[in-house]
């Protein structure tokens, strides 16, 4: 099994992006947000494991070079180019592509059209 949705959370645990890579109700996504952010907020940081570390620094390592530092209000006010970019990434719950040159050409085709 692949992942199964990714989540975007800020230190006071408001959701500011969500992809799924399976169905859920929406009550049932909320629950699950819910339930992942408590128990996130409340974790030990000796517990990550390593390749998820890595696909998060190079998630925001690739919104940085799009962006240019990006910050929260950037995943707010385009939502849309997150998404995309995290769509670049992985399908159907599996990481495809890890370079940043290839994520954002699309992302930056989009642009101009």
């Amino acid at each position: 099994m692949g992942i199964r949705f990714i989540l975007m959370v800020n230190k006071q645990g408001q959701t500011r992006l969500a992809q799924y890579f399976e169905w859920l109700t929406l009550e049932e996504r909320r629950a699950l947000e819910g339930e992942i952010v408590r128990k996130c907020l409340a974790r030990n940081e000796q517990q990550n494991e390593l390749a998820i570390l890595e696909f998060i620094h190079l998630l925001v390592e690739t919104m940085d070079r799009h962006f240019g530092n990006v910050c929260e209000l950037d995943i707010m006010f385009h939502l849309e180019k997150a998404h995309f970019m995290l769509e670049e990434m992985v399908m159907n719950g599996c990481i495809v592509e890890t370079s940043k040159a290839n994520i954002l050409t699309p992302v930056q085709l989009l642009e101009k059209t």
